[in-house]
């Protein structure tokens, strides 16, 4: 990792503020305790959702950290607990009405409906939207929205494929943007090699980008290892390289965009989501406030 990650000054008040809305939610009730997985509020502190946007977004105030926080633990409440749903029964036709219902609750025009939200994700949109719609543009909110869809009909894929490996690595490469919500570069990669022993765990490794290299090509997990971290690699090299092929205008996004990258391999170094993180001292960006992210390690 050429580049540093920084952390947002604001990161205890957003650990504050998620853990009680995320329970304001339901995220950790008992009335799901059907589910095939549930949260529990030990395990939402060990994941520290909250320390994952304060290094991705350092320069957020307060508030703005607190928001993109709150949608991103919404999302990654659909990633751990929409798949297992679903995937019990084989119900993609009850998923994808899911996705359409949920899609009800993010209206462009921002204005209210009388749909009564049914579950933790429901109420999660119909909390969040109001208030962020209202300090967009409307392009920002198709934008937004767009996203917000991609992201959920990546995961309808993801549930599709889940029992039922793809075995093409070009068509898994093009999805993973979407299910894994990084649709700017194909950094995700870098998760599937961490989370390799998380997801054969749970029995979503037909999902995992070393699993279909590895079943594409016939090679070991050892060589589909290699092969995924070389792709993932020369993304890296090529935002490296950006700043010098960009106008001038552009350069503060590219590095931005670095210190995320940077920001996002620090946390899964050292969140408590995929194990212990006594591993994290190797490669530890070393920027101004770091250390601060390493202290419960």
């Amino acid at each position: 990792m050429p580049f540093e990650a920084r952390l947002n000054p604001h990161l205890d008040q957003a650990r504050t503020h998620t853990a009680q809305w995320a329970r304001r939610m339901g995220m950790f009730d008992d009335e799901y305790v059907q589910w095939p997985q549930r949260w529990s509020g030990e395990k939402f502190a060990g994941a520290d959702f909250p320390l994952f946007i304060a290094l991705t977004h350092p320069d957020a105030d307060a508030r703005e950290l607190e928001t993109v926080t709150d949608w991103h633990v919404a999302l990654w409440f659909v990633d751990d607990l929409f798949l297992p749903l679903y995937r019990r029964d084989h119900d993609q036709e009850t998923a994808a009405a899911q996705v359409e219902r949920l899609m009800r609750f993010l209206p462009l025009d921002a204005l209210p409906r009388p749909l009564q939200p049914r579950n933790p994700v429901e109420r999660a949109f119909a909390d969040l939207w109001t208030g962020t719609a209202a300090t967009m543009s409307p392009l920002w909110r198709e934008r937004f929205t767009a996203g917000v869809r991609r992201f959920l009909d990546g995961v309808l894929w993801e549930l599709e494929h889940v029992d039922h490996a793809v075995t093409d690595l070009i068509e898994y490469l093009g999805a993973r943007r979407d299910f894994g919500g990084l649709q700017f570069t194909a950094v995700s990669l870098h998760n599937d090699i961490v989370s390799y022993d998380r997801e054969v765990e749970e029995g979503t490794i037909g999902n995992n980008g070393v699993e279909v290299a590895r079943r594409a090509l016939g090679v070991s997990r050892r060589e589909a290892t290699a092969l995924i971290d070389g792709l993932l690699t020369a993304r890296v090299d090529t935002l490296a390289h950006a700043p010098a092929a960009v106008p001038p205008g552009a350069a503060g996004f590219t590095r931005s965009l670095q210190e995320a990258l940077a920001g996002s391999y620090l946390w899964h170094e050292v969140t408590g989501r995929f194990g212990p993180c006594g591993a994290a001292a190797v490669g530890r960006p070393r920027g101004l406030g770091t250390s601060a992210a390493y202290a419960f390690c």
